[in-house]
């Protein structure tokens, strides 16, 4: 997973570079880009953004525009924003049992993180594009706030099962919901499994 972040999200949670980390080497951090890069299903953009006074991360995948809300993000949680990640998303999809289990298989086969700049633009303008429309610059989320708990699942889920966001399919413009994409583009990943399990 490459976690590609905003220059105000790198500098606020002081997010390291390959050349300013030790206990990554820039060669490890070259095999990922290598193996990872130019690989949408595998890169995330990540924005940072406020709510209540807590600093949170937003995280889109390039490949399906599929987003995951971190809350209450601290500088030394950066580390594991990767595992959180991959949490929510076997959350999204927990009541698929076929699909956790390629889920399972995509995050074996893939362990390894690496951070990196974010420039891609029409990440940055969807990321925008989410934090105003959906998220309301954060306020939107005090509407998810139950018996004093914020419902962090719920926001997730809605966010990609209940609002539409646009996608170009084929050289067409497309309103999709980001979370059925991600599990289409799964699917068509692992699909010659599927094949060779009704085969064996």
């Amino acid at each position: 997973m490459i976690l590609y972040a905003t220059k105000q999200t790198i500098e606020r949670f002081r997010i390291k570079m390959p050349n300013q980390m030790h206990h990554v080497s820039e060669v490890a951090f070259n095999q990922i880009l290598k193996e990872q890069q130019g690989d949408a299903l595998l890169e995330w953009g990540m924005k940072l953004f406020y709510f209540d006074g807590r600093k949170c991360i937003q995280a889109m995948n390039f490949a399906s525009k599929l987003t995951i809300f971190l809350i209450d993000v601290k500088i030394d949680d950066m580390k594991y924003v990767a595992n959180s990640i991959a949490l929510y998303l076997m959350d999204l999809y927990q009541t698929d049992k076929y699909i956790v289990s390629l889920l399972e298989k995509f995050f074996s086969q893939y362990p390894l993180c690496a951070f990196s700049k974010l420039t891609n633009r029409s990440i940055i303008s969807s990321l925008n594009r989410n934090q105003l429309d959906f998220a309301n610059d954060g306020y939107a989320f005090f509407n998810y706030i139950e018996n004093g708990i914020l419902q962090t699942r719920k926001i997730n889920h809605d966010v990609n099962f209940h609002w539409l966001v646009t996608q170009s399919i084929n050289g067409k413009t497309e309103y999709i919901y980001s979370g059925d994409l991600f599990k289409a583009l799964l699917l068509d990943r692992y699909k010659n499994i599927e094949q060779s399990d009704r085969t064996s």
